[in-house]
């Protein structure tokens, strides 16, 4: 199936969820397809990677978001680049986000990741400090707090892994009205059918999308 219909499929199949194109391991032919089927909400991991393809694809209203750990020393380029980075693990990165955006006048859209596997390979908050990840992130004057992200275990029963999105969910709910939340960023495509289920509404899909599997 050609780009265009794992699209259709992948969108029909979310509904009202929002979905991230992740765009890391796809060639420029594959991405250009994409945006010739007028998808614009692309992902990638790294700030240098989609600092090249925000300059290939400039004449394309792109909004990128960043789902990749960000280094302090790429924060200025970092917001100038992406409309959501969805990677905050850390009151030093969230400072530098806000210093940053001041600088260029901007508010930048930020999501706060949850290390909800406590894996130590991983990025992200532990959920014990989330709430006083959220306090600082909130009275940071350039930012704009709108998510929580996580990504689960990498488990060969992608059942196994709906305890970790349901207690994402549980946090989410927590926090969603007193930190003015919308986003839930949970779900790749191996594990994205257990993420929708257990609430997630923003899935972040790659492989799928552009190869099928």
């Amino acid at each position: 199936m050609s780009i265009k219909d794992n699209l259709q499929n992948i969108l029909q199949e979310l509904g009202a969820i929002q979905l991230v194109a992740v765009t890391k391991y796809a060639a420029p032919e594959q991405i250009q397809e994409l945006l010739d089927c007028g998808y614009f909400v692309l992902g990638e991991n790294k700030v240098q990677a989609a600092a090249l393809k925000a300059e290939q694809y400039k004449q394309y209203p792109v909004q990128w978001h960043l789902l990749g750990h960000l280094q302090t020393n790429k924060a200025k380029q970092a917001v100038r680049i992406f409309e959501v980075i969805q990677s905050v693990d850390s009151e030093k990165v969230a400072a530098a986000i806000d210093k940053e955006a001041a600088k260029v006048n901007k508010c930048q859209k930020i999501f706060v990741q949850v290390n909800i596997g406590r894996e130590p390979q991983k990025s992200g908050v532990a959920a014990e400090l989330l709430a006083d990840l959220l306090v600082y992130c909130r009275n940071l004057k350039n930012v704009q707090l709108l998510g929580l992200m996580a990504m689960a275990p990498d488990l060969p029963d992608k059942e196994q892994t709906k305890p970790y999105f349901k207690e994402m969910k549980e946090l989410f709910d927590r926090y969603a009205a007193p930190y003015g939340l919308e986003f839930l960023s949970l779900g790749m495509s191996g594990d994205y059918p257990a993420a929708v289920q257990e609430g997630a509404n923003m899935v972040r899909i790659g492989s799928k999308l552009f190869t099928g599997e």
